[in-house]
Order: structure tokens, then sequence, then C-alpha cells
């Protein structure tokens, strides 16, 4: 992955949105192991390379057809800037979402337009009926990320680090206000 070293501006870039493939396991292993990353993500410690490589397996054939999957951000210029992801939750028909952004993007509202194009895509295709999403307590980015979604709290939780929230957004909520811009998808 090559290096971040200031912010980018998102207007004059051009980004990829695209299904991972298992070639992008290299570059997501190492966004994964960036410090800011996976203090929340994987409880402070850094994950093992078999993370990715699950990750991008959510790409199966039969994820695809049911909504699930992994998609990527790139950054034409940088590289891997982050990730959204719809994993398969214990309730029928819903996802958890799952979204990563490398710091050097922080603050420019891409992990909003990732998450968003996925969520839109299998609403639109009627793919899921809810997502779910968590976030340890202190990590407000996260959380301000699932309420500009339009999702709602749903519950309080205990992770290993300490107690976090669970929100959720089903199909037939009302879409978030402002309505977040959407990536187009190169599959």
């Amino acid at each position: 992955m090559k290096k971040h070293n200031r912010k980018s501006s998102t207007k004059t870039q051009e980004w990829f949105f695209h299904r991972a493939s298992e070639q992008d396991v290299d570059a997501l292993y190492a966004l994964l192991c960036v410090l800011e990353v996976y203090r929340y993500l994987s409880d402070g410690v850094p994950p093992p390379r078999e993370v990715a490589e699950k990750w991008v397996e959510l790409n199966r054939a039969e994820n695809f057809a049911s909504g699930l999957g992994l998609w990527l951000l790139e950054d034409g210029a940088q590289g891997l800037a982050g990730c959204v992801g719809l994993d398969a939750d214990s309730r029928p028909r819903t996802a958890e979402l799952v979204y990563v952004l490398h710091p050097a993007y922080w603050g420019q509202g891409l992990a909003t337009r990732m998450s968003w194009t996925a969520v839109e895509h299998v609403f639109r295709e009627r793919l899921l009926d809810q997502i779910v999403a968590g976030a340890d307590a202190p990590n407000q980015a996260s959380i301000a990320v699932m309420r500009r979604l339009g999702m709602k709290y749903l519950r309080t939780v205990q992770y290993p680090l300490g107690p976090g929230v669970e929100y959720v957004l089903r199909h037939d909520d009302p879409k978030p206000t402002p309505l977040p811009d959407q990536f187009p998808q190169q599959d």
C-alpha cells in the first residue's frame, strides 16, 4: 500500500469503487493493520491475515446473489483508501455493515458514501430487509457515519474493550437527509 502523507481532495480525485477480489488481499490486510483502523475494528490488536482473506471471500457467488460482499474504494493515484462490507447476520435477510477508511481520508465523507452505495444497492434490489452496524462507544466518528446513513439506535452492546452501540436501518425506513452521494460501481 502506498503511503498517504496528506489529505487528498475528493473533488479532484478519480475514485474506483468495485468488488474485492483475491488480488486485493495484500492491500486490504495492510489497511487493516493501520493502528487507527484496528484500534476499534479488532479490539486494539492487528488482525491476522485471515481476516482480510475472509472478507474477500464475502464475494463468493452465493453471497453476491444475496447482497453480501466487500467493495473497495481506490484512489487512482494512491491505492486502497477504504472498504465497505456486508456480512451475514444471524437474523434473516439482515447483514452487518462494516466500513474501514485509511486515516488519510478521514473527515471527507467517504465512509458514508461507500456505505450508502452498498446499502442502497441491496435495498434497491430487495436483497436484504435490514442492515445493522455497531461501534465502540468512544468511536464517535463511526457512530456519526451510522447516523448520516439514517440508521437508528437499536441497543447497547458489550464489546471486549467496553460498551458499544448497535444501529439498524430497515428497507422501508425513510432515506437519510441529506441523501449521501454514491460511487459508481465498476464490476
